[in-house]
């Protein structure tokens, strides 16, 4: 793996305690030395600014915060590195980060934490390389 895409809601953040999810941080910390991360969002200005006042933005090379997630923001984050880079994506929807990262033929690891721990992928570009429940397990499965 030389690039991984994390997802923030969820994924990296909580909305709900409004906090980093637990092991989020050590798993930034631990991982930006070894592979370029990258940070995509749902939001507006206020997401940036949440992103900015957690002290987390030094840990990715490009954040990505767009009205809506979309594939296009994997397929920019693709672009930053040559084509020969191994990309992995981290996210706790099979119904959007999974999906989006298949269809640019990244590996998958789904994030099943959370509120969207049930929500099962319907279609096969749905369907994760890697399930895991605790951040800690990512870097088990990378490095």
């Amino acid at each position: 793996m030389n690039a991984i895409i994390f997802d923030f809601n969820r994924t990296i953040y909580d909305p709900d305690s409004k906090a980093l999810c637990s092991g989020a941080l050590e798993c930034m910390q631990n991982l930006s030395g070894k592979y370029s991360l990258y940070l995509v969002a749902k939001g507006g200005i206020e997401r940036k600014e949440l992103i900015e006042s957690l002290g987390i933005k030094q840990y990715f090379k490009i954040v990505s915060v767009q009205p809506e997630k979309n594939v296009e923001q994997f397929i920019a984050c693709k672009e930053d590195l040559p084509p020969d880079t191994t990309w992995c994506v981290v996210g706790d929807r099979v119904k959007k980060e999974i999906r989006y990262g298949n269809e640019c033929g990244m590996k998958t690891v789904w994030y099943r934490s959370g509120k969207f721990a049930e929500e099962e992928p319907s279609e096969e570009i749905e369907q994760p390389d890697v399930t895991i429940d605790d951040l800690s397990d990512l870097e088990k499965i990378i490095l």
